[in-house]
């Protein structure tokens, strides 16, 4: 996630044999599906092709992009198939339009609006973050309507390292979740809050998605999904057909600077772009994100996509995760000491496939219920490659030691609480460091077997859907046949504000 900070990542060295890379080629002319949902069974692994089945009526976005890199933009147009799963009709659509949002640097307008084929005004709300789309006749629940718009995107030029992973920098052009987005809807409604920096912006559901992308033939394009086919215009351009199945959201990663290494794990290719200057801590990037793949399929369940993308950028935070997709700092690659840190945060932003990726959440106001346990997963990842002290050293040297300096320095807060009610400081010792504090306490008290099945449980019972706080503790206490009421109340709840 956005805000990993080094003294949340555990230094625990290990020490395994990095498999020889093998080489993949990027598949060509596809032939089509016969089914509609054929379509994005291909982005799905051979063990995952019944996924789709899951998904109760999942909003299809339709995206034919082309980026143009002087001056860098991005146009594009897409056609949004959205059902009505409330329990009341819905006068509006909303899209988040993250791109504008402040201090990005960049600029996205919309144009040529369309409900069901009518044209429509729409407004923007949320410091222009936000995209009201009326309907002329509301949507009844079970009901869908299908939605056009045409936008531009402006991708800023960033000539340091960068907070936000969007921009243009030396070594590639990052634009994650540049499209008009539909947030989640929940019990107040469309979630179209602006949350701090430090925070994740992305809250929605499950989808599906084909996107078209024209860019520069030099262009290695990086994105969620499986490329299924990729074909030279004879023009100086590149076709990409991607599709992506099920995702909340999209990333594109475009790079003519970046080498890969690749490997595979239980089918699954992973791959590891990185600076060619920085080939051991790419290298070590694929390592570890293959063990951790295969350690947390194991622990949790089934990785779903045929691939996973680790990615070197210039960001000024440790790592961001994507659907498939996670980025990392290049000032972890570049320090050789920065080793056992770069293990750690892989692991950390590989969990989050499952912890906001397959079970969903709403990461604005209930930014715990991903992040925390992200961290206490790197508490299982460190017992299954190297032992169980291993994973001792992290809750006590790491996850004890930021709570105990919040206490010391009085900002001892609620874990359950949105990332607008935390200093950028407290957020990291009470999220990253107080919340997985609980899942060590409830671990103990259920004992491994228990716990770890409850993680599998877990997962299967959210899987594409969204969890919230009360689901982790009602699935945890089901499995456990017990009251984890006082663990809760201690370790998220308290202090009451």
């Amino acid at each position: 996630m956005q805000f990993l900070r080094a003294w949340l990542i555990a230094i625990v060295l290990i020490t395994a044999c990095a498999p020889a890379p093998t080489a993949t080629r990027l598949p060509s002319h596809t032939p089509a599906p016969t089914d509609a949902l054929a379509l994005y069974r291909l982005a799905l692994n051979a063990a995952n092709q019944n996924d789709l089945a899951l998904l109760d009526h999942p909003t299809r976005y339709n995206l034919t992009l082309t980026y143009t890199a002087d001056p860098p933009t991005l146009t594009g147009s897409q056609d949004v198939v959205y059902f009505n799963r409330q329990t009341a009709p819905l006068n509006e659509i909303y899209f988040r339009l993250f791109a504008n949002y402040p201090d990005y640097g960049g600029k996205i307008t919309v144009a040529n609006v369309s409900a069901n084929g009518t044209p429509v005004t729409p407004s923007l709300e949320a410091k222009d973050t936000a995209l009201r789309v009326p309907l002329a006749k509301p949507l009844a629940p079970n009901e869908s309507v299908d939605l056009h718009l045409d936008f531009g995107v402006t991708i800023p030029r960033v000539s340091k390292s960068h907070y936000a992973d969007f921009g243009v920098s030396d070594t590639v052009t990052s634009m994650p979740s540049v499209y008009p987005l539909i947030p989640g809807y929940a019990v107040k409604g469309w979630n179209i809050e602006v949350p701090p920096p430090y925070g994740d912006l992305v809250y929605a559901d499950a989808s599906l998605y084909a996107v078209t992308l024209t860019a520069p033939s030099a262009i290695t394009v990086i994105a969620s999904g499986t490329t299924i086919d990729a074909r030279d215009n004879g023009n100086g351009t590149q076709t990409w057909k991607i599709v992506g199945a099920p995702m909340r959201d999209f990333d594109i990663n475009l790079t003519t600077v970046l080498q890969k290494a690749s490997d595979t794990v239980n089918g699954i290719t992973v791959n590891s772009y990185y600076e060619p200057s920085d080939s051991d801590g790419g290298k070590n990037a694929l390592r570890f994100a293959t063990n951790a793949l295969r350690v947390f399929q194991a622990r949790f369940g089934a990785y779903p996509y045929t691939e996973f993308d680790v990615v070197e950028t210039p960001i000024g935070a440790l790592g961001i995760e994507y659907p498939g997709i996670i980025v990392l700092a290049r000032t972890m690659y570049k320090d050789p000491r920065g080793a056992d840190t770069l293990e750690f945060v892989t692991a950390h932003e590989t969990s989050h496939q499952w912890w906001y990726g397959i079970v969903g959440d709403d990461q604005v106001n209930y930014p715990w219920v991903d992040e925390s346990l992200a961290q206490y997963s790197e508490v299982i990842y460190a017992e299954d490659i190297r032992n169980k002290s291993a994973g001792q050293i992290i809750v006590r040297n790491f996850f004890g030691d930021a709570y105990n300096r919040a206490k010391a320095a009085g900002r001892d807060a609620a874990v359950n609480q949105p990332v607008a009610a935390f200093t950028e400081e407290s957020y990291g010792e009470i999220v990253y460091g107080k919340g997985p504090l609980f899942y060590d306490a409830i671990r103990k008290k259920m004992g491994d077997e228990k716990f770890l099945r409850w993680l599998k449980t877990y997962v299967e019972r959210y899987r594409y859907k969204v969890a919230f706080p009360e689901d982790i503790l009602k699935t945890a206490e089901e499995v456990c046949a017990c009251s984890l009421r006082e663990e809760y109340q201690q370790w998220i709840l308290s202090p009451a504000k």
